[in-house]
């Protein structure tokens, strides 16, 4: 069984994740917010599927559609089945239309897919009431029916139940709001922990993002500590978390997970050295070119001066690093080798300093996809480049 999740980015969200992944080996996650941004992760999970089976089974593609093809084979592999988890987001009526008449297709094709959608905001109410696998609970966070759905299907080790079922009493509290419920004040630190942790952008780093976020809500069990006395909220075995310790905590175990040193180093240098590391690994993949000149592109990274002079310094392939917001803001550095102020007068109708400046790209469109923002800056770059022939 192979499973594609995909969840929304808050607390709640990434707790759904945090409980998959421990039903489940073969998981792929993926994360949206609201807005276009869902159908974007949709057609990535159709795809992530038809290509799995284009290369494990007989299926192919023809005019964009898997279809089911002979081929010779030595022996009958077992039919692999696939499940589309999708956990704390509402599809819309379209959306659910959508999803479910590709799934259509791919079932025609011989290929085993199930959806489950769990989610407890009522304005899904009305796809619920259209689909069978939209399965909706507004009494209880995500996480929780998340956790309950899939212990009921599946099953789970009683060791991790103990550990696990305490996080996600947690996270309920505090993300459907009930005060005096359990481990309610622990759960306004993970909710402010979640969503300021973003040292990973989440459109350049997707896994890396993700994988920082489990890790630190991972922590949360280290302060799950037996209480003497009654604690608000009561105690689950003679047990509750302690929202002060793990406070303060909080910030030497940023820089733990980060691969620092916290006695020795500051968490700008940590978190630059981090970023640097993640990006020297799109080198190739990030790569623009404006006249003789070489660039690193990064998308929404923001704030980019320390890790972009930083990049620079150890990657002296390349002339300039630019980074471009959401909105088409940019941002661009140089360690001496490109006059960015020229180069963003010329491109982005901007300027600025010799190794610092900044502009817009009027004609931006907002992508969740990291190869559209590339295609669309290179474009720019290369019409600027021949205007000026």
């Amino acid at each position: 069984m192979k499973v594609y999740h995909l969840s929304h980015i808050d607390l709640d969200g990434y707790g759904c994740q945090f409980v998959s992944r421990e039903f489940f080996k073969d998981i792929t996650f993926y994360n949206a917010n609201y807005g276009r941004e869902v159908m974007v992760r949709l057609q990535a999970i159709l795809r992530d599927i038809e290509s799995h089976k284009a290369q494990t089974e007989n299926v192919s593609m023809l005019f964009g559609k898997p279809v089911k093809v002979e081929r010779e084979k030595s022996s009958t592999p077992q039919k692999e089945q696939f499940i589309i988890l999708i956990t704390d987001l509402n599809l819309t009526l379209n959306e659910s239309k959508f999803l479910s008449e590709q799934v259509k297709e791919l079932k025609m094709a011989q290929v085993d897919v199930e959806i489950v959608l769990l989610d407890h905001h009522a304005t899904g109410e009305e796809s619920a009431n259209m689909y069978s696998w939209y399965y909706l609970d507004i009494n209880r966070c995500a996480t929780k029916i998340t956790y309950e759905y899939l212990l009921d299907r599946f099953g789970l080790d009683t060791s991790v139940q103990q550990w696990l079922k305490p996080i996600v009493e947690m996270i309920n509290s505090v993300d459907i709001w009930l005060e005096d419920g359990f481990g309610f004040e622990f759960g306004k630190v993970a909710m402010s922990l979640i969503a300021s942790s973003n040292e990973f952008n989440r459109f350049m780093f997707d896994d890396e993002n993700r994988n920082y976020k489990l890790k630190l809500l991972d922590f949360a069990r280290n302060f799950f500590i037996e209480y003497s006395t009654e604690k608000s909220g009561g105690l689950i075995d003679g047990k509750a978390f302690d929202e002060v310790g793990f406070d303060n905590a909080l910030f030497f175990i940023k820089k733990e997970v980060l691969g620092g040193n916290k006695d020795s180093e500051t968490m700008d240098n940590i978190i630059s050295r981090a970023q640097v590391k993640l990006l020297e690994t799109k080198k190739e993949q990030c790569k623009v070119y404006f006249e003789d000149k070489v660039g690193f592109l990064s998308y929404g990274m923001g704030g980019i001066s320390v890790v972009a002079n930083k990049f620079l310094q150890e990657n002296e392939e390349f002339d300039f690093y630019m980074d471009v917001s959401n909105r088409g803001n940019v941002s661009l550095r140089s360690n001496g080798n490109c006059d960015v102020s020229a180069l963003s007068q010329m491109c982005f109708n901007g300027g600025g300093h010799k190794n610092a400046s900044g502009g817009r790209i009027d004609s931006f469109r907002e992508s969740f996809v990291y190869d559209d923002i590339k295609t669309q800056v290179q474009g720019h770059l290369q019409m600027k480049d021949e205007w000026e022939l």
